[in-house]
């Protein structure tokens, strides 16, 4: 018979596998409907939906924490209330595993969610906070901006980390607030928020919020600020640098390193001296990207920083910068006692090239094996042809890694 014209029938017959299992979910042992319950979830066979449903009225919590877990698996669309009524299950387990699995079965949960953040019970609210920042739809974002006044503290932490996930526009003014609120992580958390969204209008609060009390909050807005990489922040963040908290004024280094303004070089230059010494290899680095000359004199003088960390970004800032008065200092940076430090002067010699070129004939005398050896190699990298007599002589060095690293250069050059 033709059946041209009649609704497709889907296959109901489940398979005897399936039965077997979905016949276990009723076993009387508790552990042959654990395992039933974890194979379902395995095979995520839809056809297990309604009996897995029945399951989540199992006496025992392991084999309700299992049969939520498989709805979850399997997104199960007709569970989705049962799993919301499970956040609020006694068991800790069973209700985590609820939270995950409505995580899982995603968008269709939403607009059930939603409803869920009035709930009396701010441990259910909170879960649905958290659970909407997962899916990041876009229908939750002014639901979750109400509940950004909830009364419980642990609900807004979670609102704002789901704002952050979902990270919609019309959520800046909203969190904006929060930078005065009374919870001090939700205060901590919103200026990275913020920074993240990068809308402009976030601007003037973050700069009024670089003068908080707390000096994580101080941290974010230097952060943000830098993200968002407007202008009108570089004057407030040259002040910070000032701040009495170092990670504060290492934030405020990272955050002007960004916005690469030239009225932060004299700034930068100064907190070259700074006593932590985080912030000096900020500085340095800043001082690096931001490119300006005026800082070669400062840079080399911090080749003697007393942080080994410090010298090494500092050989690579000024082989990057690539001035011709650098080429003397690199050289003597060859014999700095840290290893990187000595690895990193010739990579920056390299880097100046033919500037470096005479110099460096000139520090083949050296009475160091070490420093030869990194000249020859630097020599080869550049490959400049003036670099050839001197070493063709290097070939006769008394120190056999100085000769190898001598025939290479030499083959270097002459390919």
């Amino acid at each position: 018979m033709s059946i041209i014209g009649k609704p497709f029938i889907w296959e109901k017959k489940i398979p005897a596998r399936i039965e077997r299992l979905i016949q276990n979910l009723k076993h009387k042992d508790k552990d042959v409907r654990l395992g039933a319950a974890i194979a379902l979830g395995a095979v995520g066979d839809l056809r297990a939906e309604i009996p897995l449903i029945q399951s989540l009225r199992d006496e025992d919590n392991d084999v309700r924490s299992e049969a939520v877990t498989a709805l979850g698996k399997i997104r199960s669309i007709k569970a989705i209330k049962l799993l919301i009524e499970v956040l609020k299950d006694e068991n800790n387990e069973v209700r985590g595993r609820a939270t995950i699995a409505l995580s899982n079965i995603g968008k269709p949960a939403v607009e059930q969610l939603i409803k869920e953040l009035k709930d009396e019970d701010s441990d259910v609210r909170r879960s649905v906070a958290w659970i909407l920042g997962f899916i990041e739809d876009k229908k939750a974002v002014e639901p979750l901006i109400r509940a950004l006044k909830d009364e419980n503290n642990d609900v807004r932490r979670k609102v704002i980390w789901a704002l952050e996930m979902i990270s919609d526009q019309k959520a800046v003014k909203p969190i904006i607030y929060t930078l005065n609120d009374e919870d001090e992580y939700v205060r901590r958390r919103a200026p990275w928020v913020l920074g993240k969204m990068g809308d402009k209008r976030a601007v003037e609060p973050l700069i009024k919020t670089l003068k908080d009390e707390d000096e994580y909050v101080r941290l974010g807005a230097a952060w943000a600020l830098g993200e968002i990489g407007d202008e009108r922040a570089v004057v407030p963040l040259i002040q910070a640098l000032k701040d009495k908290n170092n990670n504060v004024r290492y934030g405020a280094v990272s955050a002007l390193e960004k916005t690469r303004d030239e009225r932060a070089v004299v700034p930068l230059i100064e907190a070259l001296k700074d006593e932590d010494e985080d912030v000096r290899l900020a500085v340095v680095w800043g001082l690096q990207r931001i490119g300006d000359k005026r800082a070669v004199e400062p840079l080399i003088q911090a080749l003697k920083d007393e942080d080994k960390y410090v010298r090494r970004r500092t050989v690579a800032a000024l082989g990057e910068i690539g001035d011709e008065r650098v080429v003397i200092p690199l050289i003597q940076a060859l014999k700095d006692k840290d290893k990187d430090v000595r690895l990193g002067a010739a990579w920056a010699l390299k880097k100046i090239g033919e500037l470096a070129v005479k110099p460096l004939i000139q520090a083949l005398k050296d009475e160091d094996n070490d420093v030869r050896k990194r000249v020859v190699w630097a020599l080869g990298e550049i490959g400049d042809e003036r670099a050839i007599e001197p070493l063709i002589k290097a070939l006769k060095d008394e120190d056999v890694d100085v000769r190898d690293a001598a025939k290479v250069a030499l083959k270097d050059i002459k390919e």
